[in-house]
């Protein structure tokens, strides 16, 4: 028996392995079987399934299409180690031979160490022991299945994605779509928050066998925090749409489900209550940077040089609702919660530009950058669709 996975290589922070089963969805909602946080990436950009004896990439009428070879394609029938682009994420297309009484998660484990040169502490080195009792045990120690017995156990393990992660590298970030559900193989992650001031807060840090993800699987809510890797960690991932399988033929790990986000949501509220942390907007939202022109709102009571000048700035964080602007030089010093702007935020030229004013709600600084806290008033119906298109990769009704 074969089987096959798509390896995705991020640079040298992270590197995973997504097992193939049926049709596989890829794309920036957090509902597909392969989530790619990009803005170059439709929300449902392709997909991946087993037609006639072979695995078919097909393009979904994305916007920026497959590349495969230098070349758009809409259809490619893939080989062995074939890759292929979606966004700026490169794809490979592996196989591997399975014996039948290998457990399977195991097998994954042996291609993505040999893949990535990576010694898993869940692999037999000598590969004298073809149940590879640790990892299945590790999984079975998890909350979310522990219920479950070593045969049902057996079926789950061919749907598991893999990711490894540097030291220090986000998982997600707090604001982002996603749905899915991670369990810490091996390694530590912190989960914080951020104050208004930028400052990081810790709520708690997860070691191996425990899990993470399930408020945002439960409420359909984006990411209600951050989490990040405090040392090389290995993480298993359940997609959205193979979690709501597994809950309808295990309710009981709902159960358990429910109960940690009730435990958890309540921990978290307390610890930001403490901190006086409001909670933080929880739409989709864009990390890296944009250019942003900005200027003062005519009738601000500033010197009339700052109002009559136009200032460069990059967004930090941006979302529906606002954005955090990065601006340097002395001048800054100037603005204060309260003070009304004018900006023009130039998104990629697909998009387009968004103008709409701003109310800066917080300013904080270190040394000659000043960070700005940006809540956007009055804007126009057709630059709100810009900005959503943009966020979502598709419109959708504020109200």
């Amino acid at each position: 028996m074969k089987r096959f996975y798509l390896a995705l290589k991020r640079n040298n922070l992270q590197k995973s392995i997504y097992p193939l089963e049926g049709s596989v969805s890829i794309g920036r909602n957090p509902e597909n079987d392969i989530t790619l946080v990009d803005y170059n990436v439709s929300r449902t950009h392709a997909r991946v399934s087993f037609q006639k004896g072979s695995w078919i990439i097909e393009d979904l009428d994305s916007a920026n299409g497959i590349i495969f070879a230098g070349e758009l394609v809409v259809s490619k029938t893939l080989t062995l180690g074939d890759s292929f682009q979606i966004g700026e994420s490169i794809l490979t297309f592996l196989e591997e031979g399975v014996s039948d009484n290998t457990e399977q998660l195991s097998a994954t484990m042996q291609v993505f160490s040999s893949l990535i040169n990576y010694q898993s502490p869940f692999v037999d080195p000598n590969r004298t022991n073809p149940s590879f009792m640790r990892l299945q045990g590790a999984l079975l120690s998890t909350p979310i299945f522990r219920s479950l017995g070593k045969q049902a156990l057996r079926g789950l393990e061919d749907i598991a994605n893999l990711h490894l992660f540097s030291a220090g590298q986000l998982v997600f970030q707090e604001g982002d779509p996603g749905r899915s559900v991670y369990i810490v193989l091996d390694g530590r992650v912190q989960v914080f928050t951020k104050d208004h001031e930028g400052q990081e807060f810790p709520l708690a840090t997860l070691e191996s066998n425990q899990f993470f993800g399930e408020m945002a699987l439960l409420s359909g809510k984006p990411r209600s925090s951050s989490v990040a890797t405090a040392k090389e960690s290995l993480l298993a991932e359940f997609s959205y749409k193979n979690m709501q399988r597994i809950m309808m033929r295990y309710p009981q790990i709902k159960e358990v489900l429910v109960q940690y986000f009730r435990e958890r949501e309540e921990d978290s509220k307390k610890k930001r209550a403490e901190a006086n942390i409001q909670e933080r907007r929880k739409e989709p939202r864009f990390k890296e940077r944009l250019l942003v022109s900005f200027g003062v709102w005519p009738l601000e009571s500033l010197p009339e040089e700052m109002i009559n000048h136009t200032y460069k700035a990059s967004s930090a964080d941006i979302s529906i609702s606002g954005m955090m602007l990065v601006a340097m030089g002395p001048a800054m010093e100037a603005f204060h919660a309260g003070c009304r702007l004018q900006l023009e935020i130039h998104l990629p030229s697909r998009f387009g530009r968004v103008e709409t004013q701003g109310l800066v709600r917080h300013v904080s600084r270190e040394g000659n950058t000043v960070k700005l806290g940006v809540d956007f008033v009055d804007t126009t119906a057709e630059d709100k669709k810009k900005l959503q298109k943009f966020l979502y990769g598709q419109t959708h009704t504020i109200g």
